[in-house]
C-alpha cells in the first residue's frame, strides 16, 4: 500500500514537471522578426512598430525596441543598473550576462511594487538595434521567465 502511494505521488510529481515545461511555445514578433517562447495560452496585448507585449494569467512580456542605434554590448549592464534604479525596482538579483546565437544580453530579477519582474537588454550582435524586455510574473512562474529570456533569437 505505502509503496503505491509513492508510485502515485512520484508520476504526479512527473507529470506536472512535464507539464510546465509543456506551457511554453515558440511565438515572434513579426515586425523584427524576433523569436521567443511564451506561454502556450498568450494574449496579444499590443503589437506595434515600438512594442509588443502578450501575457496571460501568469506572466506579461513586453518588448520595447530601443530607438536610435541601439546599445553596444559594452553599455548593457550599466543602462540595465540604470533602468532598475529608475524604476525602483528592489531585492534585485545580480546581473546575469547572456550570449544567445543572434544577441548579446544581460538580465536580472526583482520586485516592482509588488510583482516579481524580470529586466533585460538584448542587443543583435552586429549592433544593428537592442531591445528592452520587461516580464512580469507570478513567483510560480520564475523558470518560465529565466527560459524566455534565454530563448530570443531572430526569424532566419
Amino acid at each position: 500500500m505505502r509503496t503505491s502511494f509513492i508510485i502515485i505521488a512520484i508520476t504526479f510529481l512527473f507529470s506536472i514537471i512535464s507539464a510546465s515545461a509543456d506551457t511554453l511555445k515558440p511565438t515572434s514578433w513579426s515586425s523584427y522578426g524576433v523569436t521567443f517562447l511564451a506561454p502556450a495560452d498568450i494574449i496579444v496585448d499590443d503589437d506595434s512598430e515600438e512594442s509588443y507585449t502578450i501575457s496571460n494569467s501568469g506572466i506579461t512580456i513586453n518588448i520595447q525596441l530601443l530607438n536610435g542605434d541601439g546599445l553596444k554590448k559594452g553599455e548593457l549592464i550599466s543602462s540595465l543598473k540604470h533602468i532598475s534604479e529608475e524604476d525602483n525596482v528592489t531585492d534585485k538579483s545580480d546581473i546575469t550576462e547572456i550570449d544567445l546565437t543572434h544577441f548579446f544580453g544581460a538580465y536580472l530579477t526583482g520586485s516592482c511594487e509588488s510583482d516579481n519582474c524580470l529586466y533585460s537588454y538584448i542587443t543583435v550582435k552586429d549592433n544593428s538595434c537592442s531591445f528592452y524586455i520587461s516580464i512580469i510574473y507570478k513567483p510560480s512562474n520564475y523558470d518560465d521567465a529565466i527560459r524566455i529570456i534565454k530563448s530570443f533569437g531572430l526569424e532566419e
